[in-house]
């Protein structure tokens, strides 16, 4: 990614995944020396795979954002959820695949709807 600063906005997954005693380990990660860093970081990610795998060892998990079935509403939905993490560029494209999406789906309605007898 270029060298932007990007905003950063956490996922539902990571919301999900994440604790704040986690983004605390992780902050001290620089101040830490070389040799240390490696051991240290892994260790952070290992807590983070634990909370990943106690996350989906429950019964009842959904990570869904979704309030539709429509399979298109379900993609325009996802490009509108990455666009959160892209360049104004990338942006700009993902806004043009959604203003196409829309349009299809507009035409779709507009031609195929059936008329009431």
């Amino acid at each position: 990614m270029d060298q932007e600063q990007l905003e950063y906005t956490p996922t539902a997954f990571d919301v999900e995944t994440q604790s704040r005693n986690i983004q605390i380990l992780k902050s001290i990660i620089p101040y830490m020396d070389g040799p240390r860093q490696r051991n240290f970081a892994m260790m952070v990610k290992f807590l983070e795979l634990r909370n990943v795998a106690s996350l989906f060892g429950r019964q009842s998990v959904s990570l869904s954002m979704c309030s539709t079935d429509d399979p298109s509403e379900k993609r325009m939905q996802l490009l509108t959820d990455i666009k959160k993490f892209c360049t104004p560029a990338e942006q700009d494209s993902i806004d043009m695949m959604l203003t196409a999406m829309q349009m299809f789906s507009s035409y779709d309605t507009f031609f195929h709807t059936p008329t009431p007898e």
